[in-house]
């Protein structure tokens, strides 16, 4: 018997909206439209720099933040139960365009939880970031 992972009163195709959307925002040159993607109580996390706790210390480091284009989402899982939503996937995106150049590509790993607001949206209450590790010849080089 197979068991399901959506509890009643969960509709994936919001969550999945969302992320849609989250693209648009991401890719804005207004670089604080990015904090109201996310809860007034959010954590971000990214391999490599400070967390950010809250939406007032996003909208401080949003002041020299970076530029995002092509930003490419792409959920390998999503998981809800009610007001909560988790989802594993990928993130890929070109960093710091600007009129010289495309910028710097950008691969990584991302694990989302979201919540439905009393206001009826889905913004991401914590979010972990972690580049795509390459291959490594370790095993071949030992």
């Amino acid at each position: 018997m197979t068991t399901s992972t959506v509890k009643p009163g969960f509709d994936e195709t919001e969550v999945r909206e969302t992320l849609h959307s989250l693209v648009g925002t991401l890719e804005d040159a207004d670089l604080k439209k990015r904090a109201y993607a996310y809860t007034e109580d959010a954590t971000f996390l990214m391999s490599g720099a400070a967390p950010v706790h809250g939406r007032e210390e996003m909208f401080r480091r949003l002041e020299t933040g970076t530029l995002l284009s092509s930003i490419k989402i792409t959920p390998r899982t999503i998981e809800g139960d009610g007001r909560f939503a988790y989802v594993y996937g990928d993130f890929a995106c070109l960093a710091g365009p600007t009129h010289t150049g495309p910028g710097t590509p950008m691969s990584l790993y991302f694990l989302m939880v979201l919540r439905k607001e009393p206001d009826g949206a889905w913004r991401i209450a914590r979010e972990f970031l972690c580049p795509v590790a390459q291959p490594s010849n370790a095993i071949n080089d030992a």
